[in-house]
């Protein structure tokens, strides 16, 4: 497993550190080396581009199974996230961001895909290291989230946010490196099957297919640039834009299930189960994925982030998550088993959601300080709580997604569940615009508006709590049933 967990690392790291510098790269003066947008318009664009992020992954998705087969497709997205580093690294103004962002979004969305779905595929379902891989790949992802924004926001305080870009690039290309290296001495062990399905696309749709697909993508893409460029689409609406289209395709979705006759009613009751967790979820992202906007502002100008007389690199505040979610991740596995229990998944992302809204009530005392007052413990403490919502919150929601899921749409029901983060993330940009360093009470406001509605949506997920544990039950026993039917018919693991 090396090669798969070892490029997924690799891709975190360049991703991580490109992303804990690009706020600062485009509200920064011109003078200072950046691009001298608004605030606001910087943080929208950042929760635009996270969103397109997730959607770019289930989209990788679907080429991995429809096109390219997984490896070719983990390999060509490395390489489009290379172009994209390097883009931003080389080619000044809008025009490099513009060429960067959407690469970026675009080889990583396939990369990520890919290496979980190649993951999942190289053991057999009964496999009792299924689960260790998908530790360490969770393991490889906390670590280049903790060294990715240490690198490039060093380097972009110490030369300019270009370096940083290349630097990304060249992580990734480590990455690629790696993956060569190793992939002989893992291919050696694949069975024929495995083989088959991580290099060929499962269900290819041909060339037409194909053609029609890429056109598509194309028309929409061009679109986006003309209303952009033309004045008609402002920078900063496009978080509203990829708000809308999510949460369309969201409605989509959920109706299309409900609505086919061929789902039983109790196979509808668990999707009806799902929404309220789904909302809790977009809850979570929306505030997780203001780490790269509004909280990057205050980390940039709130925060008094001098230590023994040298002031450490704003982007240094983005380390501070995957800090505690290493450090939290072993002692919490560790007292539940003491504990003997476990809670249900409707608690714990019930507690999530409320330790996420939480977070921000940390920061409401501190408004009205002067710039640059505001303790690092306060921020450090903001994302504590934000590491215990997603300790408790992300893996459980995707464990939500499988058990819940009606037969028929298993794979699309995953799908859902990046759907709470690209809704979560274009939302978390929709609400930055709203954030401002430099009024008092807006501040004060903002962090009580969100942190509170964000709580309220733990509220509401409380009334159906009874509802959500009794079909979660179901749905874990049918699981465990067609496990433990899968195990039995697959071959002896080599």
């Amino acid at each position: 497993m090396p090669s798969i967990i070892g490029i997924e690392s690799w891709e975190r790291f360049s991703y991580y550190g490109m992303q804990a510098i690009m706020a600062y790269y485009l509200y920064d003066t011109v003078t200072d080396g950046g691009l001298g947008l608004p605030t606001t318009t910087a943080t929208a664009l950042m929760g635009a581009y996270g969103s397109f992020v997730y959607l770019c992954t289930i989209a990788g998705g679907w080429i991995g199974d429809r096109l390219l087969g997984a490896e070719r497709t983990l390999l060509a997205g490395a390489w489009v996230l290379v172009f994209g580093h390097l883009a931003l690294s080389l080619i000044p103004g809008g025009a490099g961001v513009a060429v960067g962002l959407v690469f970026v979004a675009a080889g990583s969305g396939a990369l990520k895909t890919s290496a979980i779905m190649m993951l999942g595929r190289v053991r057999n379902p009964g496999d009792p290291r299924r689960d260790t891989d998908f530790q360490y790949f969770y393991l490889g992802i906390q670590v280049g989230g903790l060294f990715g924004p240490l690198l490039t926001g060093f380097l972009s305080v110490t030369f300019n946010y270009h370096v940083g870009f290349a630097a990304a690039a060249v992580l990734m290309i480590i990455g690629l490196i790696h993956y060569h290296a190793t992939r002989r001495r893992l291919s050696a062990s694949w069975r024929p099957d495995v083989r088959a399905s991580v290099e060929r696309p499962t269900a290819s749709i041909g060339r037409r297919g194909a053609l029609a697909v890429g056109l598509t993508v194309a028309a929409v893409a061009v679109a986006l640039v003309l209303l952009v460029t033309g004045g008609v689409l402002p920078l900063a609406g496009l978080p509203t834009v990829l708000l809308t289209a999510t949460m369309t395709a969201t409605v989509i979705m959920f109706a299309q299930m409900l609505l086919d006759r061929r789902i039983s009613s109790a196979e509808r009751g668990k999707v009806l189960a799902f929404i309220p967790m789904f909302i809790a979820a977009v809850g979570f992202w929306a505030i997780h994925n203001q780490a790269f906007g509004a909280l990057a502002v205050y980390a940039d100008v709130r925060v008094d982030r001098i230590i023994g007389g040298w002031e450490a690199p704003a982007a240094w505040s983005q380390s501070i998550n995957p800090v505690f979610t290493l450090l939290l991740i072993i002692p919490l596995a560790t007292l539940r088993l003491r504990l003997g229990h476990n809670p249900g998944i409707g608690v714990q992302m019930i507690g999530g959601t409320i330790f996420t809204g939480l977070a921000l009530l940390v920061l409401v005392p501190f408004a009205g300080l002067p710039a640059g007052a505001v303790p690092l413990l306060a921020l450090m403490a903001t994302y504590l709580f934000i590491t215990l919502g997603e300790l408790h919150v992300s893996p459980v929601g995707m464990a939500a997604s499988t058990v819940l899921a009606p037969a028929r749409y298993r794979t699309r029901f995953s799908a859902l569940y990046f759907l709470t983060m690209a809704v979560g993330t274009a939302l978390a940009g929709t609400l930055s615009t709203y954030y401002d360093p430099t009024d008092a009470t807006a501040e004060r406001n903002y962090f009580l508006a969100v942190g509170l509605g964000v709580m309220a949506v733990a509220g509401l997920m409380a009334l159906f709590l009874p509802r959500i544990n009794r079909l979660v039950r179901e749905g874990e026993k049918e699981a465990a049933n067609d496990a433990a039917q899968e195990s039995a018919a697959a071959p002896t693991a080599r």
